[in-house]
This record gives C-alpha cells, structure tokens and sequence, in this order.
C-alpha cells in the first residue's frame, strides 16, 4: 500500500486533530506531573505551584543564601571510651597525682573526703570518672567556675595521675558490692520509693534502675558510684540534669531520666546513697 504524503500536513484535517490531540494530551500530563502530584509531601503540607515545579525538575524553590552560617552542633563530651582513653586513665601515677591534688583539698578535703555538702567526695571514685569529669570542665562541657579555671591548667596526663591518686584513697566513697536486689524485709514492695527507683526503676517512666549503672548492683564505666556521696550534692545534680543546667551526659540519659524524677523522688534518692545503706 502506498503511503499518503499528506497525512503530516497540517491542512489534513485528521492531523491537525492528531497532533492537536498530542499536545493536549502532553499538557495535561504536564500539568499534573509538576503541578498537581509534585505538591504532595507525605506528612506534610502542599507545595505552593512553584514549589512543586522546582521539586518535580529536581531544583530547590528555597532563594536563601546556600552559604548562611550555622550554629556548631553541640557534643556533651569529648571523651568516647576508647582502648588509648582507657589506657591513658590506667597510666595514672598516684605519686605525681598526690602533688596535683594538693590545689584540691580545699574543696575536696583532705584525702579527698569532702566535708562541705557542695562538693563531692573524690575519694574512692573511679580513675575514669574523675578523668572524664576534668576533661569535661576543661573543654567547657561542664561548668563550674573554678573547675573550669583549674582544669584548663592540668594536662591530659594530670588528670589522669589525680584520678589515680583519688581513687585509691580510703574512707570516701563506698565500694560497688554487687549485691542485687534486698532481701525480705526490705524488698521493693515497700513504698520507700528511693529503694524502689534504686533496684527497681519506673518501667512505666522508662526508668532504669539507678542500680544498673551506680552500684550498688553494678557499676557501668564513666558513671560514678554514689554511696557515701553527700545527699546535697547527689540531688543538687540531679536538679541540675532535670533543668538542663548539666549537660555533660552520654547520650542525655541522665537528662532523660532526671527530668521523669518528682522533687520528692530526687530526695529520696539523695538520702539512700548518701547514708550509704547496705543490705548485707
């Protein structure tokens, strides 16, 4: 069959139907495809029409500077537990930290033992707390004034010949026993709620038990032990985390925790520790 060499032009009626037909065809698509399917965002509000059409060709609608400045994302800590940190703390040498703690006494006590409720009790703490909190006042991720001032002048190996030095010192901080829930008698279906959060937690708050990490059932690295710590001081902290004021927490989850605690809770907690219960 012989082709028609009039069925392209377009004074043939079929095709200016056929190619009339085509481009209406070809705006509707259009239309739709940049127009109406491209302001849809899943959860989220229609696009405007230019929007939609910046999206659908692959192009941003947004006319700020792409180069404005943004704020540096914050990190509660520099110290991340890895072997040269761990083995950097285990290098600490308790002679030369002795002569580093001489500028800590008047705080801290003699031998480390606190005997003013503002400040902690540094004896018998571990090596990698005490190495970590430092650190954490000389890179301003936790502060406190003269801390600030006196651990910008200690250098890494300082810091980590003091913790040597104040963890072996005795008559401080109680030593994490292990020794799991209470026995009968002072078991958690007592309403003493500083025992209960302490071996217990809130699961309904998603509350783990202080236990888990600050003895006295175990102990997990970097978190101190607490018994035998001033209750003042313990729920100071805790005041502290809940408010935001402290903000040196892996991962927030002191923050986290403190914020579910009542101010009865934070009492009650401070008072365990602090009187150093035992449940032998």
């Amino acid at each position: 069959m012989a082709s028609d060499p009039n069925r392209l032009n377009l004074d043939n009626v079929w095709s200016r139907i056929g190619w009339g037909t085509m481009a209406g065809l070809f705006i509707v698509f259009f239309l739709i495809g940049f127009f109406v399917l491209g302001r849809v965002q899943q959860n989220g509000p229609l696009l405007g029409s230019w929007a939609a059409f910046c999206r659908a060709v692959g192009l941003t609608a947004n006319s700020e500077p792409a180069s404005e400045p943004q704020p540096p994302r914050r990190t509660p800590t520099r110290i991340a537990w890895t072997p040269q940190i761990l083995a950097r703390v285990a290098s600490g040498n308790e002679k030369h930290g002795a002569i580093v703690a001489l500028t800590c006494a008047g705080c801290h006590g003699q031998h480390g033992v606190s005997s003013i409720a503002l400040f902690p009790t540094l004896a018998g703490m571990n090596p990698e707390v005490i190495y970590k909190q430092l650190d954490d006042f000389r890179s301003n991720k936790r502060l406190w004034g003269g801390m600030n001032a006196i651990a910008s002048v200690l250098s890494e190996q300082d810091s980590a010949d003091v913790a040597a030095h104040f963890a072996h010192q005795p008559g401080g901080l109680l030593p994490v026993a292990g020794e799991g829930v209470p026995e009968s008698g002072r078991s958690l279906r007592q309403h003493e709620p500083g025992v209960h959060l302490v071996f217990a937690g809130d699961p309904a708050r998603e509350i783990p038990p202080c236990a888990a990490c600050h003895g006295p059932d175990a102990q997990k690295l970097g978190a101190p032990p607490l018994r035998g710590q001033h209750p003042e001081y313990i729920e100071g902290q805790l005041a502290a985390f809940a408010q935001g004021m402290r903000q040196n927490d892996i991962n927030e989850q002191m923050r986290v925790i403190a914020h579910e605690l009542t101010p009865d809770e934070m009492h009650a907690l401070a008072l365990y520790y602090g009187k150093a219960v035992s449940h032998d």
